[in-house]
């Protein structure tokens, strides 16, 4: 990794970096204030897109679900790199996006996650086309859509091909989401989260007094849910975390409903949990027709629907694996101490369950309350994110014959990402 810093271009990229830093700057606040929640992203597609024409990537096009990409043509046969950085935020449209300054210091709902991400990915194609580097393979720079929650991944499972589309042929993968300039989060968290919905005929707490009602049978089902037991190694999680339901207090509900997230870093775990879960809502809805006398056939009869809301996919990687240990040695080069996250439910998700060296990592600066309307981001070495991912992508592309770190070329380059 050293080698590679020696070397004069990128000596030339790390200063284009730093003083590229003001305009990556102001491009975090203009984004910041387009709002972008998932599934909605559109507008700041489009700014991303007139950036990346001007950043002279190739290629460059808003695919069928809305991610941005552009490709950094390598100059050989070296592997293809992802670099990535979301574009929704979990706010809504209507949300307030005033940008408030203290010093170097900004607050503004998404301003960090992931917004600016998204801006050093720009920053960093600017570099290598100011200075003309190219690493060994292709390079391709992705702004996706639909990260967060109920976006479920929408954008890497489409670049990934696992919503079904064309598969395309990437090597490695690298997301910059966290608010920790130096951490690598190296574990996929898998979940799948449901809406389930208990369906009744309703009617006056007095008077119709003895049919089931489906917001007991909610009740009895969270009880059950409420005492899963669980592994903790693989960690393994569950959560009733929202309920709705009735209209008045002298009302039998027609319909109740409550959202559940399930995680697991095992795949297997997640899955018995999942089962765990649909047998005990099914059983609580039995119970509750049985409390009053009544059968599956029976017209008031409570009957459940579930409806999967997301679900991603687990995975693990060693922390000794290549990909992570270049980018710890990357942050050690650029006078960083590596911050091992490990866990946690990123982009990085997808192309790890598949088997594909991924990892994610901070931007540069500081941040905090992500998901708050007081998100805040601190312009404080802010280049030092884009030097360090910029070293990474060339040690694991391989640059001018250094390949100690590069990663295997598996792939088929005779794929063009770019036609749907």
């Amino acid at each position: 990794m050293k080698e590679l810093l020696r070397c004069k271009t990128v000596q030339e990229a790390f200063r284009f970096l730093e003083k590229d830093d003001k305009r990556t700057l102001q491009e975090t606040l203009e984004m910041c204030q387009i709002p972008a929640p998932s599934y909605q992203e559109e507008k700041k597609a489009e700014y991303v897109f007139g950036k990346m024409q001007e950043a002279g990537l190739e290629d460059v096009h808003i695919d069928a679900v809305g991610n941005v990409l552009g490709v950094r043509k390598g100059n050989g046969n070296g592997p293809r790199i992802v670099l990535a950085g979301h574009t929704d935020t979990v706010f809504p449209m209507e949300t307030d996006l005033t940008l408030k300054q203290d010093g170097n210091r900004y607050s503004c709902p998404g301003i960090g996650d992931d917004t600016r991400a998204v801006a050093e990915l720009l920053s960093i194609a600017r570099a290598m086309n100011a200075v003309g580097i190219r690493g060994e393979g292709d390079i391709v720079f992705c702004a996706n859509v639909c990260e967060e929650g109920l976006g479920d991944l929408r954008g890497t499972k489409h670049v990934f091909g696992v919503d079904g589309s064309a598969r395309h042929p990437f090597d490695g993968f690298i997301s910059i989401d966290d608010k920790n300039t130096s951490g690598i989060i190296y574990q996929a968290v898998g979940s799948e989260r449901y809406l389930v919905t208990f369906h009744g005929t309703g009617g006056h707490s007095y008077t119709d007094f003895g049919i089931p009602s489906p917001i007991h049978a909610m009740g009895r089902a969270i009880a059950k849910i409420s005492d899963f037991q669980v592994p903790s190694a693989p960690k393994t999680t569950f959560t009733v975390g929202v309920v709705n339901g009735g209209s008045s207090v002298n009302v039998i509900a027609e319909e109740s409903s409550m959202l559940v997230d399930m995680r697991s870093l095992d795949a297997n775990a997640l899955a018995e949990l999942s089962a765990k879960f649909h047998k005990a809502v099914e059983e609580a809805v039995e119970e509750e027709n049985a409390r009053w006398g009544l059968g599956i056939n029976d017209s008031d009869c409570i009957t459940v629907t579930f409806e999967q809301k997301g679900k991603r996919p687990a995975g693990t990687q060693e922390k000794q694996c290549q990909i992570v240990q270049a980018a710890n040695v990357a942050n050690q080069v650029i006078g960083m101490e590596t911050l091992y996250i490990g866990a946690a439910s990123t982009d990085a998700n997808i192309p790890i369950s598949l088997g594909i060296p991924a990892i994610t990592v901070g931007w540069g600066g500081k941040g905090g309350g992500e998901h708050t309307i007081h998100e805040w981001y601190e312009h404080t070495e802010t280049w030092k994110g884009p030097q360090r991912d910029l070293l990474l992508l060339l040690a694991l592309s391989g640059f001018e014959g250094i390949r100690k770190y590069q990663l295997p070329h598996i792939t088929d380059f005779n794929v063009d990402f770019s036609k749907e």
